[in-house]
Formats: C-alpha cells, structure tokens, sequence
C-alpha cells in the first residue's frame, strides 16, 4: 500500500512523521537510482575525477611539510635535488587538481543535463497519461509548479550541490588521513572536534529539511494561484465579449 505522503494528498506536508520520511526517502532513492542507471558508467568516470582530485589536493599540505622538514635541511646542506623534487611534486599536485577539478565540474553539469532530461520527459508522459478526473482535481497550476520550479530546485542541487558535497567530504576525510600520517595526537583533537561538528550537522539536516519542505509549498501555492487568477481573467474577459461577440 502507497504512504498518504507519496501522492498528492500529502504534498503540502511540512512535519512528516518518520515512517512518512523513511517512504519518502526510500522512493526518492529509487527514482535516483532510475535516472542514473542509463548515464552509470559516466557517473563512476566522474567519481574518479573527484577522488584523484581531492587526493591531490590533500596531499598539498604534506608536500608542503616534508619541503620544510627535508628538503630545506637538505639544501643547506648543499643538496638541493629534494627542493627540487617538493617543487615539482606540489606542481604536479596543483595542474593535477585544477585539470580534474575542472574536468568534474563539466562532466557533472553533461551527467546532470541528462538525468533532467529524462525526469522532464518521464514527468511529461506521466501527466499526459493521466486520466481526466485527476486533472480536474489537480489544477493545471500545480502541475506546472511541478515541472518547472520544482525541476529546477533539482537541476540546482544536481549541477552545483552533489559535486560540492561529495568533493568536501572527500576533502575532509584526505586531510584527515594526512593529519594523522603526520601528528596522530593533532588527528585525535581533530576527530575529537567532529563530533559536536556531527551534531550540529544533523541538527540542520532536520530543520533545513523542514524549512525547505515548507518554502517549496509556499512557492507551489504561489504559482497555482497565479496560473489559476491569470486563466480566470482570461474567462472573465471571453464572458464579458460574448455580448459584442453576437451582435456582430
């Protein structure tokens, strides 16, 4: 049996139970899932642009140490080969990190374009499949709503939001590991301090969900009683020429 919070009935629910969030978030990743499925091999491409990427970048501060600790003892010593060789290791790490950097970001935008693309022709069919006495319950203005600020909230989350996410993350977790490679008692501070960090994540997971939950309504009411008022004056306007309209 379908959860009240998947179809219509439940899609001006700002506090949903948990039971409601768990469907919500289990049909979410499904339809995730569905979209990705066609552009796959593309997505574990991008994947690994983004964790050679921040692996490089990572690994900047720790070519910057043993520059210090080695290479510079070293060079008054009268060896200059590992200046050299922490130079040119830092620069092979930065080009490394700008050129998969930017090859992410373009390959995110190419993945994203057509997971949209098939979520706007997959949202098309299915309103054009519909049968009559559910358009004439579900307004015409909440149907565009649907197809277009909603889309677009999602293009804005697959373009820049994933990317940014997965790249911190995975940022985090080399820094990290390099901390702890190099002083494990300053990792240990560290990993200390992530766990009030944890808390206060999740305490805005919850209510920024809930915020955004609760604007994406508002914005849906606004646009269905635009659409609704803009299609009612047209009426009002073809009544009132009627008149005019006969006597000619």
């Amino acid at each position: 049996m379908t959860h009240p919070a998947l179809g219509t009935r439940g899609e001006d629910a700002v506090d949903l139970t948990r039971e409601a969030s768990r469907a919500v978030r289990r049909r979410s990743l499904k339809l995730l899932g569905d979209l990705i499925r066609p552009v796959r091999a593309r997505l574990w491409a991008t994947l690994a642009m983004v964790v050679i990427s921040q692996a490089t970048r990572a690994a900047g501060p720790a070519i910057i140490a043993f520059g210090i600790d080695r290479a510079l003892p070293a060079l008054v010593s009268g060896n200059s080969a590992l200046v050299w060789l922490a130079g040119g290791a830092y620069l092979a790490a930065a080009l490394t990190t700008a050129l998969l950097t930017a090859g992410y970001v373009t390959s995110t935008a190419r993945l994203s374009q057509a997971m949209l693309l098939d979520l706007r022709l997959w949202v098309f069919r299915h309103t054009q499949r519909l049968s009559l006495d559910f358009h004439d319950t579900y307004t015409s203005g909440r149907i565009i709503s649907r197809q277009t600020s909603d889309l677009e909230s999602l293009r804005e989350l697959l373009d820049s939001g994933v990317s940014a996410l997965a790249s911190g993350l995975l940022f985090m977790v080399f820094t990290a590991a390099t901390v702890f490679a190099l002083d494990w008692p300053s990792g240990l501070i560290m990993l200390a301090a992530a766990v009030p960090m944890t808390l206060l994540a999740r305490w805005y997971q919850v209510r920024s969900q809930r915020a955004y939950r609760a604007s994406r309504v508002v914005s849906a009411r606004l646009i269905v009683h635009f659409v609704e008022t803009m299609t009612g004056i047209r009426a009002v306007k073809a009544f009132r020429k009627e008149r005019a309209n006969s006597t000619e």
